[in-house]
């Protein structure tokens, strides 16, 4: 099997881990899923576990192609881990793994938290003013990346992702609102109150797709790229309430003043093919 089929994944516990091998396994491909504690078993015999914790000393005898690296320290899980140690070290580590394996790409999953507050529509030359820990430390590996990659000729992509949305999706605001709904209780849920129009979703089909476009070579890259993942067709906040009212009649909206639903451009993702469907599709093939 040629090398590009050969892919490290890394944390195959998380949403978008999981989802991604579950997809990458129905190809061509022979799949290295990492986990540090607890092994979550996959179906298909194309997918290989090994355990793996980025705090400590990384060994790895397996050589892989492609990196696909979604491990890292969240704001979900930062009060109990360190974004240096996990984020900074052990990412430094683990692509100093690439040399040895002779992988001549790597893809990183990054957020657009690095933007930080948003005032209007982001494209990918948009200035990154994070100032969460967690947006620091996903800037910081994205520096680190590439510097590794323009030492080393290798290939890099970062992918900083909306709101991953569809299937399975934790530890989120639509996880949250989709129980909500469904509780079919009178609840409140906390939505900025302009009309202003968004569309900064990601479907985890669409992640999946075109992270497999990414891999196969068929898109034409520079040697680093940067893509904003987000849904096409931005509807408006208005529209969004209409959507949940439709599920659940007892909401009541809590005006917020942080703007949680904002613009993202896909002039660039258009360019180079990688597609995504609507905004109200995600939403509700999300909610459904």
């Amino acid at each position: 099997m040629h090398m590009k089929n050969r892919i490290l994944i890394t944390g195959s516990n998380s949403f978008v881990g999981r989802e991604i091998i579950n997809y990458l396994s129905k190809y061509n491909y022979n799949l290295i899923a990492t986990y540090r504690k607890n092994k979550n078993e996959f179906k298909s015999k194309k997918v290989k576990l090994v355990k793996f914790d980025l705090k400590k000393k990384l060994n790895l005898n397996k050589r892989f192609g492609v990196l696909v690296h979604c491990a890292s320290v969240t704001p979900a899980n930062e009060f109990r881990e360190n974004y240096y140690k996990i984020n900074q070290i052990g990412f430094k580590n683990l692509i100093s793994l690439c040399l040895k394996s002779k992988c001549n790409k790597i893809i990183l999953i990054s957020s657009v938290a690095v933007y930080g507050n948003v005032e209007k529509t982001i494209t990918e030359k948009s200035f990154a003013r994070g100032k969460s820990k967690y947006a620091k430390s996903k800037l910081k590996m994205e520096n680190i990346l590439f510097r590794f990659a323009k030492k080393n000729k290798i290939n890099s992509v970062v992918l900083r992702l909306s709101q991953v949305i569809g299937g399975r999706s934790v530890n989120n605001y639509f996880s949250d609102l989709k129980k909500k709904i469904h509780s079919n209780k009178k609840t409140t849920i906390s939505l900025q109150s302009k009309k202003d129009y968004f569309n900064n979703l990601c479907h985890i089909n669409d992640l999946c797709i075109n992270i497999k476009k990414l891999i196969d070579g068929n898109i034409i890259l520079n040697k680093n790229e940067v893509f904003n993942f987000a849904s096409n067709k931005p509807i408006t906040i208005n529209k969004f309430k209409k959507i949940i009212y439709s599920y659940n009649k007892k909401i009541q909206f809590i005006e917020s003043n942080i703007p949680k639903f904002y613009k993202i451009s896909l002039n660039k993702t258009n360019k180079y093919n990688l597609k995504f469907r609507s905004t109200l599709h995600a939403i509700k093939s999300s909610l459904n």
